[in-house]
């Protein structure tokens, strides 16, 4: 919702918030374009996500939304595109006349990830995905509809299950114990989870022989699993490219401008390098 004269405000919802790069990356954005915009962060721990993402209405001309409230975001909208309800979660929220309008852009950001691994999405790509929340729902609907063979490993299998009943019938599911002997096989593995963000760890691997990991986090919250990885013998990626291809398409749907995506990937890579 957008008033003539008045700065509109944007910003990075989830939990947490105070790593996330989104603000300075949409900032050097909204700068080089001589927008009337501010980007900043919201922190939200809630149990009523739904209620107080759609609050922010009053507040907010657009949001992005990372975890955990991706889902939260799709039942706050009042119109969600139909890419964003077929995945059931939505990262892009627009503010129509004091309204939620939700998109997923994390399918454009995950393709550009998988491409920076060198990988081709396709009927030849065996992927195992570890997690079942958002970025997992955008990462599945990509891998299903490239014709990809797809096992989910997860926590809780029901969800892995879940997930895959919801988006790719076809897929694999299993408890993540069974890292170890799937990955035998696995052209890529994807971490979606929250690991490092919770604390968590991966199972050992097999020797990775540099086949491509891609952790769909970064910095901190990536390291243990990319370390992890690497020490196997795989090749690490961090969710770096997919952060910034998810935040250009979400720039897009804001203000109609193709940002630059090459600087804001080096401006990135400095800044996890300066807090390392």
């Amino acid at each position: 919702m957008k008033v003539p004269g008045i700065t509109q405000r944007y910003a990075v919802v989830g939990d947490p918030v105070a790593h996330s790069l989104s603000p300075p990356i949409h900032g050097a954005w909204i700068a080089a374009a001589a927008l009337n915009a501010h980007y900043g962060r919201v922190h939200l721990q809630s149990e009523n996500a739904v209620a107080d993402i759609r609050a922010m209405t009053r507040d907010y001309a657009g949001l992005n939304v990372t975890l955990p409230h991706k889902v939260a975001a799709a039942n706050a909208a009042a119109r969600v595109d139909p890419l964003a309800a077929r995945i059931g979660a939505a990262n892009t929220l627009v503010n129509e006349g004091g309204q939620w309008a939700a998109y997923n852009t994390d399918i454009e950001g995950f393709e550009t990830a998988v491409r920076d691994t060198g990988c081709v999405l396709g009927p030849n790509l065996n992927v195992i995905l570890i997690g079942a929340g958002g970025a997992a729902r955008a990462a599945v609907t990509s891998l299903h509809e490239a014709g990809a063979k797809i096992t989910v490993l997860n926590r809780s299998v029901e969800n892995a299950d879940k997930l895959a009943r919801d988006l790719a019938s076809h897929a694999q599911t299993g408890a993540l114990e069974e890292l170890t002997e799937r990955a035998e096989a696995a052209d890529l593995i994807v971490n979606s989870a929250s690991l490092g963000h919770a604390g968590g760890s991966l199972p050992a691997l097999p020797a990775g022989k540099g086949r491509p990991f891609l952790d769909l986090s970064y910095g901190k919250a990536a390291a243990q699993t990319l370390q992890t990885a690497a020490t196997s013998g795989w090749t690490p990626h961090d969710g770096l490219p997919m952060l910034v291809g998810q935040a250009a398409a979400a720039f897009r749907i804001w203000f109609g401008i193709s940002p630059d995506e090459a600087g804001a990937l080096r401006a990135c890579r400095e800044a996890v390098a300066a807090r390392a």
